[in-house]
C-alpha cells in the first residue's frame, strides 16, 4: 500500500512522461507484419507494451508449428484485440488467453468480423469471450465487412493493421456512431506512414492490399498525452503550479492532446515551449459548471471528472460507454470512490453527473483509502487528491506499471511524500 501526503502547496517540477503505449503497441504490430526483425530491446517498461513485445516474440518462435501455442496477454486488453486479428493471418495454431478479468471482456464483434473474412476462430469457454482458438491463415482473403463502431475502436484498429496483408485488401463499413475516432485516426496515420494505402470517407474505411515498409521503429513515437492528464489535474488542484511536461508537442496523432483545451476551463494555461509543454495557473476564474462528451477521448475521463469533483464544479459527462469494459467498470469505480470520499456523484445509465458537494473532511487528520480495482488510471487520477486531503492511501499502487511505471517516483519529484 502507498500512502501519499503533500507537504508543499506549490508544485514546480519537470516531468518526462512515458512513451505513448497506444503508439508503441501499434508500431510493434506493424513492425511484426512487415517481417521486421524481432524487437528484443526494452522500448518501454510499461506492462502493456511488455505484454505485446513478449507475445510477439513468442509468436515468432511458434510460426507454422503443428502443436498449439498458448499466448497469454494477462490483463492487456489492447494486446488481446490486436493479436486476435494478427493471429488470424499468422500461420500456426494459437490459443489466445488472458487474466480472469480479460476473460470477462467481450471480443465477439471482432471475431465476427474476422469470421466474415473466413478466419478459423472458435471460443473455448464462453461464447464471445477469451480464451480463443485461432488457426492462422497467411492467405486470408479480404473483402467487405461491417462492424459496429460504437463498442471499441480497438476492434477497428486491429482490422485496419492487418488490412494490407489480406488478399484484395479490406473495406470496413462502420455502423452507428463512431466512438474514440481519434484512435482510428491514429492507426490510419501510423499505417500510412508505414506504406499502407488507406482512405477514410464517411463511415467507410478502405485499405488496399500491399506491404509495410521496414522503416525506423523510433519514428512517430511521442510522449503519452493520456499520462499528461494527471499532471494537468495536479496543476488544477495545487494553489500554485509550474509543471514542464517534456517532449509534448502541439502536433500529435493522439486524440488526448485535447487536454489543454479542456483544462483551460478549469483554470490552467498551457504554453508550448522548446522543451515541451508548460502548464501553469491561468489566473482566470474557473467555470462553475463543465459538461463534456468523452466519446473521442475516454481515457481522459477519470482525471477530468475527479478534477471537477475536487474543485466543486458541477457537470454532466457523457461518451463513457466504453468505460464499462475496461480494466474494471470505470463508471462504477468512479462512483464508488468519489462517493466514499464525500463527493456528490450520480450515475444515470452511462453518464456521470457531479453536484457541488464538498467533503467535510478536507485538510483534517483523517486518512482516506482508495481502491484501485486493478486499474492504473484509478490510482493515478485519485493520487492528486493528496493536495486536498490529509493523506490518501492506495491498496494496489503497482497497477500504474500498466502505462506509467515511474508515476510514483515522478510524484516524489513534485514534492509528494509516499510512505
Amino acid at each position: 500500500m502507498h500512502c501519499i501526503t503533500n507537504p508543499k502547496e506549490n508544485i514546480h517540477c519537470q516531468i518526462t512522461l512515458p512513451q505513448s503505449k497506444s503508439i508503441l503497441n501499434r508500431r510493434l504490430v506493424i513492425n511484426h507484419l512487415s517481417d521486421g526483425a524481432a524487437i528484443t530491446d526494452l522500448i518501454s517498461d510499461a506492462s502493456d507494451v511488455l505484454a505485446m513485445q513478449n507475445s510477439l516474440l513468442e509468436i515468432g518462435k511458434n510460426l507454422n508449428h503443428e502443436s498449439v501455442a498458448e499466448i497469454n496477454v494477462g490483463n492487456a486488453g489492447t494486446v488481446m484485440r490486436f493479436l486476435l486479428a494478427l493471429l488470424a493471418v499468422t500461420p500456426g495454431k494459437w490459443l489466445l488467453t488472458g487474466s480472469e478479468r480479460m476473460k470477462q471482456r467481450p471480443v465477439k464483434p471482432l471475431t465476427d468480423a474476422l469470421q466474415q473474412l473466413g478466419a478459423d476462430i472458435r471460443f473455448l469457454k464462453n461464447d464471445g469471450f477469451p480464451p480463443v482458438f485461432i488457426s492462422g491463415n497467411r492467405n486470408l482473403r479480404g473483402g467487405n465487412i461491417s462492424l459496429n463502431a460504437g463498442i471499441s475502436s480497438q476492434f477497428i484498429s486491429a482490422l485496419m493493421m492487418i488490412g494490407p496483408y489480406l488478399k484484395g485488401g479490406l473495406s470496413i463499413g462502420l455502423q452507428g456512431d463512431i466512438i474514440s475516432q481519434s484512435y482510428i485516426d491514429m492507426t490510419k496515420a501510423l499505417i500510412q506512414k508505414s506504406g499502407a494505402n488507406v482512405s477514410f470517407n464517411g463511415n467507410e474505411l478502405n485499405i488496399n492490399e500491399g506491404n509495410y515498409n521496414k522503416n525506423d521503429f523510433s519514428s512517430l513515437l511521442e510522449p503519452d498525452w493520456s499520462a499528461a492528464a494527471f499532471w494537468f489535474e495536479i496543476a488544477a488542484l495545487a494553489p500554485e503550479a509550474q509543471i514542464l511536461l517534456k517532449g509534448l508537442k502541439a502536433e500529435s496523432v493522439q486524440g488526448d492532446s485535447v487536454l489543454p483545451s479542456i483544462y483551460e476551463h478549469l483554470g490552467i494555461r498551457s504554453v508550448f515551449v522548446a522543451e515541451g509543454l508548460l502548464i501553469t495557473k491561468s489566473g482566470l476564474p474557473r467555470v462553475e459548471e463543465f459538461n463534456f462528451d468523452f466519446t473521442n477521448c475516454p481515457d481522459l475521463a477519470q482525471a477530468v471528472i475527479v478534477t471537477c469533483a475536487a474543485l466543486g464544479i458541477n457537470g454532466c459527462f457523457t461518451g463513457l460507454k466504453t468505460l464499462r469494459i475496461k480494466e474494471t467498470d470505470r463508471i462504477a469505480a468512479l462512483q464508488n470512490e468519489l462517493g466514499n470520499l464525500g463527493y456528490g456523484v450520480n450515475v444515470v445509465g452511462d453518464q456521470i453527473h457531479l453536484t457541488d458537494t464538498i467533503p467535510s473532511g478536507y485538510q483534517n487528520e483523517v486518512t482516506q483509502e482508495v481502491k484501485c480495482y486493478d486499474d492504473h488510471r484509478m490510482a493515478m487520477s485519485f493520487a492528486p487528491l493528496a493536495l486536498l486531503h490529509h493523506k490518501i492511501c492506495f491498496n494496489e499502487p503497482e497497477v500504474v506499471k500498466k502505462s506509467y511505471p515511474d508515476f510514483w517516483e515522478d510524484m516524489q519529484k513534485a514534492g509528494f511524500i509516499i510512505e
